[in-house]
């Protein structure tokens, strides 16, 4: 399966790996509401935090 990207301001095609292919036709038509990805991107968010503060916190107890 073939993907298009723009980089630079440029149009490039390149051939995806056969698992992302596939996990590209599994979730074809699926989308996420507006509340969905902030919530999504919130707990990407709230982890990154939490795993940089592990060792400050461990220090504290």
């Amino acid at each position: 399966m073939y993907a298009t990207a723009i980089v630079g301001g440029k149009v490039v095609k390149f051939v995806l790996p056969p698992a992302l292919a596939k996990a590209h036709q599994r979730n074809a038509g699926r989308t996420m509401t507006d509340q969905e990805a902030v919530d999504f991107v919130e707990a990407k968010r709230r982890r990154l935090a939490l795993r940089r503060a592990k060792p400050y916190l461990e220090g504290r107890s």
